[in-house]
C-alpha cells in the first residue's frame, strides 16, 4: 500500500465515520484511498466551516473528528476551529497535506506554499508531525490516535506532503502504544478528603474536563451537600434544576464566604484571573498535571475526573453539617436568577427555545445578544448537549458547528442560534447542509449591526463606527439553497417555528427573528475581583 492508503487503513480500524473536508488535487490520493471504504465525506463550502464541523462532531459525541485540508490556505481557514477545539479539549484531528518534498523550505513559490505550516499547526495542537518519509506513516498516525484517545483531549495534527502521499510502503516504522499510568496518589486522594470535610462553605466548580463524570459529581454533591458552579463548559453535569446546581453569577455572588473550593476539570479561569483567590482553600483534579500547576493549590489530584471523584466517595461519610450554607446558596440563586429574568427580550426567546427544544436535543450557542444571556440563563440537563465557542469568542463558529452536531446525532433536534453578523460567516453552509440532508435548525437574530460593538463604542465615542450591517432577505436568502426560510416576530411565533421545522426530517431551516437593541448582560458576566 501506499502512503495515503496506509493512512485511510488507520482512519476505518479506529472506527472513523466521517471525514469533513474542501476537496482539493493534492487530496486526490486520499480520495482514492477512501473510496469504497464506507467513510462519509462531507465536502463543504470552505476549510472554517469543515473544520468546525469537525469539531461540533466530537464536541458533542466524545468521537473523534475529522477534517482534511490542503496546505496554506487551507491550513489557515482551520485554525480558528483548531484554537476553538484546544481550549473545549476536544479530539479533533486535522489532515493537512503539503507540497512535495523536494521545495519544501525552499520559498520558490510553489502553490499553496506557506512558512513552517507545520509550526503552525503545532501551536494549536497537542501534537503535531510530518510524515516525511513513507515507512513513518504508521508510527506517525499511531501516535496521532494514542494522542487522541489517551492523553488530555486536544486537536492533533498529521502534515504529510502531497509526493509522500503517493509513495509505497515497504518497511513500515515498528511502533507500539507506550503505557499511560492514569493510577491516583493515595496520598492525594486523602489530603483532598481531609480539606473537604474541613470546610464550612465548600463550592465543587467544574468545567469541561469534567464532562464524563457527571454521575460521580452528582453523588459527590449530594453526599456532602455542596453546590455545584459550572463554567460554561460544563454546563449540563449537574442539571440545571437540581437544587445544588448554580451558575458562575451565582458563584461569584456568594465568593467572599466560600472557605475550600474543589475544582473538576476546569482552567478555573474566572476565579484565577477575575474573582480573585486569596484566603481560598484549593483541589484541583485534572489529567494535566500542567493545568493544575499554573496557579498555587493546596492538593492537587492528577488523573481522570471520574477515577478521582470515586476515590473520594470511597471514603468515610461526611459530618459537617452544611444546611445553613447551602441556604445561603439558595438565596443567593433566587436573586441573580431574578435579575436575569430582567433581561428581556433576551429571556423570552430564550424560554421559547427551551420549550421547544427536546430535552435530548442539543443547542449551539453563538456571539449574539440572546447567546451571552444563555451561557447563564439557558437550563441544561446533560453534559455536552449545550455547545459553546469557549473563550476563544470566534465569532462565526455557531452554524457550522451544529451542521457538525447533526451528523454525529441525526436522530436527535440541533437547534443554533446566531446573530446577523455571525451567521453570515458560514451561512453558505447552507448547500452543504441542504446537499447532504443534515436538518439543523438556525434561529438568527437581525438587528442590523454588529450590537455588542456598538454598545461598546458608544460607550466610549461620540458615535459608534463600523458597526451597522446591510443584510440580506434571510428567508429568501435560505431558500435560494434550497432550505425552508421562515420569519418569527416573537417568542411564541419562534416556538411555533420550531415545532415546525423540527418536524421535518433533514431539511434546514432558518427562521429569522427581527429585533431591536437589547440591554446589556455583562454586568451579569464580566464580575469584578472580590476576594
Amino acid at each position: 500500500m501506499n502512503v495515503a492508503e496506509h493512512l485511510v487503513a488507520t482512519l476505518v480500524d479506529e472506527g472513523v465515520e466521517v471525514v469533513f473536508t474542501v476537496p482539493g488535487e493534492q487530496h486526490d490520493a486520499i480520495f482514492r484511498a477512501l473510496s469504497g471504504t464506507g467513510i462519509q465525506v462531507v465536502q463543504t463550502r470552505h476549510e472554517q466551516a469543515a473544520a468546525f464541523m469537525a469539531y461540533g462532531y466530537a464536541r458533542s459525541s466524545g468521537r473523534i473528528g475529522v477534517f482534511l485540508v490542503i496546505s496554506g490556505p487551507g491550513v489557515l481557514y482551520s485554525t480558528a476551529a483548531l484554537a476553538t477545539a484546544w481550549a473545549a479539549n476536544v479530539p479533533v484531528l486535522c489532515i493537512a497535506t503539503q507540497i512535495s518534498m523536494p521545495y519544501l523550505g525552499r520559498g520558490l513559490g510553489v502553490p499553496h506554499e506557506i512558512p513552517e505550516q507545520l509550526g503552525v499547526l503545532e501551536s494549536l495542537s497537542g501534537w503535531a508531525a510530518r510524515v516525511e518519509q513513507p515507512d513513518q506513516v504508521t508510527a506517525v498516525v499511531g501516535e496521532a490516535f494514542h494522542r487522541l484517545t489517551e492523553y488530555r483531549p486536544r486537536p492533533v495534527s498529521i502534515e504529510i506532503p502531497v509526493d509522500v502521499l503517493n509513495m509505497q510502503v515497504t518497511a513500515p516504522e515498528a511502533w507500539v502504544a507506550p503505557s499511560v499510568d492514569r493510577a491516583l496518589d493515595p496520598a492525594a486522594i486523602e489530603a483532598a478528603r481531609s480539606v473537604l470535610a474541613q470546610a464550612r462553605a465548600p463550592m465543587i466548580y467544574v468545567g469541561s474536563g469534567a464532562r464524563a463524570a457527571a454521575p460521580e459529581i452528582r453523588a459527590l454533591a449530594e453526599l456532602l451537600a455542596v453546590p455545584v458552579a459550572t463554567e460554561v463548559g460544563g454546563r449540563g453535569i449537574l442539571a440545571a434544576d437540581h437544587e445544588l446546581a448554580i451558575n458562575f453569577p451565582v458563584a461569584h455572588r456568594v465568593w467572599t464566604e466560600v472557605d475550600v473550593v474543589l475544582a473538576i476539570g476546569t482552567r478555573f479561569r474566572r476565579p484565577l484571573s477575575e474573582w480573585g483567590v486569596e484566603g481560598l482553600r484549593i483541589i484541583r483534579i485534572d489529567l494535566d498535571d500542567a493545568e493544575i500547576r499554573k496557579a498555587p493549590v493546596e492538593v492537587a489530584v492528577v488523573g481522570d475526573a471520574a477515577d478521582a471523584v470515586r476515590a473520594l466517595l470511597d471514603g468515610p461519610p461526611p459530618t459537617a453539617d452544611h444546611t445553613e450554607w447551602v441556604a445561603t446558596v439558595a438565596a443567593a440563586r433566587r436573586a441573580v436568577d431574578a435579575e436575569i429574568d430582567r433581561l428581556t427580550p433576551q429571556v423570552d426567546f430564550l424560554r421559547a427555545l427551551r420549550a421547544a427544544l427536546p430535552a435530548d436535543g442539543y443547542f449551539v450557542d453563538e456571539l449574539t445578544q440572546v447567546g451571552y444571556v444563555a451561557w447563564v440563563q439557558f437550563p441544561v440537563s446533560a453534559p455536552s448537549t449545550y455547545i459553546s465557542s469557549t473563550n476563544v469568542g470566534a465569532l462565526g463558529f455557531g452554524f457550522a458547528t451544529a451542521l457538525g452536531v447533526k451528523v454525529a446525532h441525526p436522530d436527535r433536534p440541533v437547534l443554533s442560534i446566531s446573530g446577523d453578523g455571525g451567521f453570515l460567516y458560514t451561512a453558505v453552509e447552507l448547500a452543504t447542509a441542504v446537499q447532504h440532508g443534515i436538518g439543523v435548525v438556525a434561529v438568527v437574530f437581525d438587528d442590523g449591526s454588529y450590537a455588542n460593538v456598538e454598545r461598546s463604542q458608544r460607550n466610549s465615542m461620540p458615535s459608534a463606527l463600523g458597526t451597522a450591517l446591510r443584510n440580506p432577505d434571510f428567508v429568501a436568502f435560505a431558500e435560494a439553497f434550497g432550505a425552508v426560510g421562515v420569519r418569527a416576530h416573537d417568542p411564541e411565533e419562534l416556538r411555533t417555528e420550531i415545532d415546525k421545522a423540527f418536524a421535518r426530517t433533514g431539511t434546514p431551516t432558518v427562521i429569522v427573528v427581527p429585533v431591536g437593541e437589547m440591554p446589556t448582560p455583562w454586568p451579569l458576566i464580566r464580575l469584578p475581583r472580590v476576594r
